[in-house]
């Protein structure tokens, strides 16, 4: 049983595309950016982070070390989260997914959240 349950958002139903994802603009949490492989069941993880979510998300678009990943299309999700528990949501999520890119404070105590992917 997780620490904390989050709701992790989605676009009309489904997964949402980094390049044409437009969250509200109030919208803060945490966030998981990944790669959908094709014909294999696992998803490489690329980066977990937390928070103005719009803004995490066009920094990203942006960044060529995360496109590097995106060799093709890249995925995302994001979740409302208490502000006090981000720090330890993200050291979670990285820990679990171990992504390519992001950084987390080792100084937080992770805190279990349900798992999107």
């Amino acid at each position: 049983m997780p620490d904390l349950e989050i709701n992790w958002q989605r676009c009309g139903g489904e997964w949402c595309l980094l390049a044409s994802c437009d969250p509200p603009p109030y919208a803060t949490g945490v966030y998981v950016i990944w790669q959908p492989l094709l014909f294999v069941r696992r998803r490489r993880v690329v980066c977990v982070g937390q928070g103005a979510i719009r803004a995490c998300l066009a920094q990203h678009r942006g960044d060529q070390n995360i496109a590097y990943h995106g060799k093709g299309t890249l995925l995302v999700t994001w979740a409302p989260c208490l502000a006090d528990a981000k720090d330890g949501v993200v050291r979670f999520l990285a820990a679990k997914y171990r992504p390519y890119e992001g950084l987390t404070d080792p100084r937080a105590k992770p805190v279990s959240v349900n798992l999107p992917l």
